[in-house]
């Protein structure tokens, strides 16, 4: 019995009882008093078939006793460790606790959890190093002091280099210690730890995750004809495909639009593709997965991202008609896609713009032109009569002399049409129309240059928009004028489809390096581990523009959106995904997966053997009552067959439960049973995502506080339940958070959720997707349909303006929570007596808990969607309705009917003294009785 300890050993003192026990079952009632009646003489010698012993055998005392020291010792959680002889040394607890373990943030806190307190059961010493953003010096201490710290801990949007870890870990003697590493799997660029820093160590584990091939990480973001792409690359390429989803999100985490990716077999890489008007293209702020919750999964978008800024040179002296002026064709055809900037080259150049555009009556020589191009910009000029008599060097492709033109030496005889565009064109897809002609252009020098870089031809094959580069930037050059002048093309949809095709190509160039606001940048909106935004703390610096260049994501300049006057720039998670590689086991290391710490229980097989045991001993007192059940009667071996599965049962303790871990002991959970039945608890559905389960916990509590400071209702607790094995009518509802990958439950789950709605309970499904609505329009929630499909769910319909819920506390007409908008639904037919008119099911997607969440200092958790005024409070308010709503039922709508029963009670006291009662309207008088 070395191996033998207990969770709760103060529940042995049960055994103290057992004398008392025995005392009460001893007790045999008092003798009767003897009383001569001569006619019961004549049933003396009837021999009766059943008889009652005087007091209870001593076999079955004995074998209650057994049962009751049984119970007992299983309420105290017994469970095998390992053995005394062996040696306990302490433990060395390495966490990932960057950015890359995010997604497997609730798993690395369990398995660490688990750690510290299989470590404090058996009283060894733990020393906690993470590897990002550990400020003090490690030491190993009592596993209380390291179990207190694990949960706080959370993941932080950078990454330390190995550099910080090895100075760490140097404080430490790891001599004769044992090591456990919880990582992501991945580690950061190609560094390692040295495996002699770690060899001291006589054990280490290291922990991986299972799901490492789903991480992928965002490369690129460029804009396509009618949307943009982004790429994702996975630093783990799994043997099976991979389907996750990418999501287009706004500035207030709204999503616009979302996008299957993809990953074969195999492969590394892979693209989504989003489809969105200029005007929602132009609103997205970041890029992200669904279902990795982690700031390496963000890509941000900045000013160099959206509406570029077009400069179009015009001279201000330029009175004549705008028909007449070619900087108004371009204006025109422009300016709903990009934000127009006219003005001669000083002032386009003090803006910065992604393009400009030069018309040939614009024509400038100004050398500063050149080097804006050459900088990055994009300059689209047009051709015309300057050009034609005199070429510069701002050109894509040689020209020749003169223009060609109808009747001139180089003449057509009719106005040429467009050719199909070539599939290497930028243009290619447009449609081309005959309408649109061409009676006038400069032409260019044949050859192989030319070839190569024109994007459009006429039928003869000539040239009529090349392009090529300069510099870091990019000429365009149209053949024609800006104008009708040389070509019909400027008054056609294809001139501005063709300049809109154009517009992508400036997307990625540089932001100036002067200050045009001046001051430094300073950070706005940043990320947290999570990727979720959040204001930054005081520990954030503020970075000049050289510092920002060479800036990288630490805990002085996290990454998130940082701001300079109106200016917005972008500092990335990770700036090359490249340096995400998988992480190589130091030698000598063993490898785990999560989860995998479990303790021998003995709670589980201690309380099965003992709950058989009172069913034996409930069936042993009716054979001693002398009310031998009928089938005994018939076959007297069935009383040897259920001994003999007692028996068998006794030899094989696996088939009666299953052990469970420690923490989840049957005598935590008889415990919850008894705080939920003398005091009331909100109850949520634990999901199995820890994060998520805390930020529901929390938002319960916190309501519960609202209710105490608002109500007369007391909340004594939170619990979190598991439909197929807690005792749900404890609660008056039920939380459930619905994640769109949830699953269908378990026959026995499903079981006891129509009981529980049948028995008067709520749940409460909250799908937190009304933000989605203006995307997902009416499409079924997946993880809701999955949920709902085998429970019993009554006709549905949107929460009327007069229900029960829009007045048990306050009166309300909508139901906010961390978003405003979208339906909640509630039982059609809620006004039924039978479930006192409150609906077995409310449903939202409003997330609601996020938004009652409150920390210590009644500080908001998670930011709102703010779209309503005072949208906290009213949160907070329908947090008081509904649960005054499913306490105490509908007593709030028979309110509705006091001011008829007052007027019938007049009437019939009316009759009652000989007076006429007041002629009542016919509306009134049609209805014959209290509202139905």
């Amino acid at each position: 019995m070395s191996g033998l300890s207990f969770l709760a050993p103060f529940a042995l003192l049960g055994l103290l009882a057992l004398p008392l026990v025995w005392w009460i079952l001893r007790i045999a009632p008092p003798k009767p008093k003897t009383q001569s009646f001569p006619p019961l003489r004549l049933f003396a010698d009837i021999q009766t078939e059943e008889e009652t012993p005087a007091k209870t055998p001593f076999w079955l005392l004995l074998f209650r006793l057994l049962m009751i020291a049984l119970i007992t010792f299983a309420l105290a959680g017994p469970i095998f460790k390992k053995s005394a002889a062996e040696t306990q040394r302490p433990l060395l607890l390495m966490i990932d606790n960057s950015w890359l373990s995010a997604p497997f943030w609730s798993e690395i806190l369990n398995e660490a959890e688990a750690q510290v307190k299989k470590a404090r059961r058996e009283n060894v010493e733990v020393a906690l190093v993470l590897t990002t953003g550990d400020e003090q010096s490690p030491a190993f201490q009592p596993a209380q002091s390291a179990l207190e710290t694990i949960e706080t801990l959370k993941p932080q949007p950078w990454i330390d280099g190995v550099s910080s870890l090895i100075a760490l870990l140097n404080d430490l003697n790891l001599n004769n210690k044992d090591g456990t590493f919880l990582s992501s799997g991945l580690t950061f660029s190609d560094e390692s730890l040295p495996d002699d820093l770690l060899s001291p160590l006589t054990d280490l584990n290291v922990y991986v995750p299972v799901g490492i091939s789903e991480v992928a990480l965002p490369t690129f973001t460029r804009e396509v004809p009618n949307g943009f792409e982004s790429g994702w690359m996975r630093p783990v390429s799994g043997a099976v495909p991979v389907d996750l989803t990418v999501q287009a999100m706004s500035n207030d985490n709204a999503v616009l639009a979302r996008s299957d990716l993809q990953f074969a077999p195999g492969d590394a890489e892979a693209t989504a593709r989003f489809e969105l008007p200029a005007q929602l293209r132009n609103r997205v702020t970041h890029i992200q997965l669904s279902s990795s919750k982690s700031a390496g999964a963000v890509k941000l978008l900045d000013d160099s991202w959206g509406r570029p800024l077009i400069g179009v040179l015009s001279s201000s002296g330029d009175t004549a008609s705008p028909l007449l002026s070619e900087p108004f064709y371009a204006r025109t055809a422009l300016e709903p896609y990009a934000d127009i900037y006219d003005g001669d080259l000083d002032a386009l150049l003090t803006v910065n713009p992604s393009v400009i555009v030069m018309p040939d009556s614009q024509r400038t020589s100004d050398e500063r032109l050149a080097e804006y191009v050459e900088e990055g910009g994009v300059l689209i000029r047009f051709a015309g009569p300057k050009l034609a008599k005199r070429v510069d060097d701002l050109i894509p492709v040689d020209l020749r002399g003169g223009g060609r033109a109808i009747g001139g030496a180089l003449s057509w005889e009719t106005p040429q049409t467009l050719a199909p565009f070539e599939t290497d064109s930028p243009f290619f897809g447009l449609e081309v129309s005959d309408e649109v002609t061409v009676s006038q252009q400069v032409m260019a020098q044949p050859g192989i240059e030319t070839d190569t870089r024109s994007w459009a031809r006429l039928e003869d094959g000539s040239p009529v928009v090349t392009a090529g580069p300069k510099g870091e930037g990019l000429i365009v050059l149209f053949h024609v004028t800006a104008g009708p002048e040389w070509s019909n093309l400027a008054l056609s949809g294809l001139y501005v489809d063709m300049l809109r095709r154009i517009l992508p190509l400036a997307k990625n160039r540089a932001q100036p390096t002067e200050e045009t606001e001046g001051g430094n940048w300073i950070a706005n909106r940043v990320l947290d581990g999570f990727g979720r935004f959040e204001a930054p703390d005081a520990s954030v610096v503020t970075l000049s523009d050289s510092q920002f260049e060479k800036a990288k994501a630490t805990k002085q300049t996290p990454p998130g959106f940082y701001t300079q006057g109106t200016r917005r720039r972008a500092l990335q998670t990770l700036q090359d995904v490249k340096n995400v590689s998988v992480l190589s086991l130091p030698s000598g290391a063993t490898r785990k997966q999560y989860g995998s710490t479990k303790l021998q229980s003995l709670a589980g097989i201690g309380l099965a053997i003992g709950l058989i045991g009172l069913a034996l001993d409930a069936l042993f007192a009716l054979l001693m009552s002398g009310r031998r059940p009928s089938f005994l009667k018939r076959s007297p071996q069935v009383a040897g067959v259920i001994a003999l599965c007692f028996v068998a049962g006794m030899s094989a303790p696996e088939a009666l439960a299953q052990s469970g871990d420690a923490e989840t002991s049957n005598q935590e959970i008889s415990q919850k049973v008894s705080t939920a039945a003398t005091g009331l608890h909100f109850a949520y559905v634990e999901t199995g995502n820890g994060r998520l389960d805390r930020l529901t916990e929390t938002g319960l509590l916190s309501l519960g506080k609202q209710l105490r400071v608002r109500t007369t209702i007391d909340v004594e607790g939170v619990d979190g339940v598991d439909p197929a094995t807690d005792a749900l009518t404890l609660y008056p509802f039920l939380y459930w958070v619905v994640s769109r990958d949830a699953q269908t439950p378990s026959d026995m789950a499903v079981t006891a959720l129509n009981a529980y709605m049948e028995s008067g309970g709520t749940i409460v499904f909250d799908t937190r997707d009304s933000a989605d609505s203006a995307v997902t329009g009416n499409s079924a929630h997946p993880g809701l349909a999955n949920l709902t499909q085998a429970l019993d769910i009554p006709r549905l319909t949107p929460v009327p303006n007069d229900h029960v819920l829009t007045k048990a506390f306050y009166l309300l007409q909508s139901y906010p929570g961390r978003y405003a908008n979208g339906q909640v639904w509630v039982d059609a037919a809620s006004n039924a007596a039978g479930r006192d008119g409150v609906s077995p099911v409310i449903i939202g997607g409003h997330d609601w808990a996020a938004a009652w969440a409150l920390d210590e200092e009644n500080r908001p958790i998670i930011d709102l969607d703010d779209t309503l005024p005072r949208q906290r409070e009213f949160a907070a308010r329908f947090g008081v309705n509904l649960a005054m709503y499913t306490l105490a039922g509908n007593y709030k709508a028979d309110q509705v009917h006091s001011a008829e029963l007052v007027q019938r009670l007049g009437e019939e006291r009316a009759r009652d003294i000989g007076l006429e009662p007041a002629d009542r309207d016919d509306e009134n008088t049609s209805q014959g009785g209290i509202d139905d």
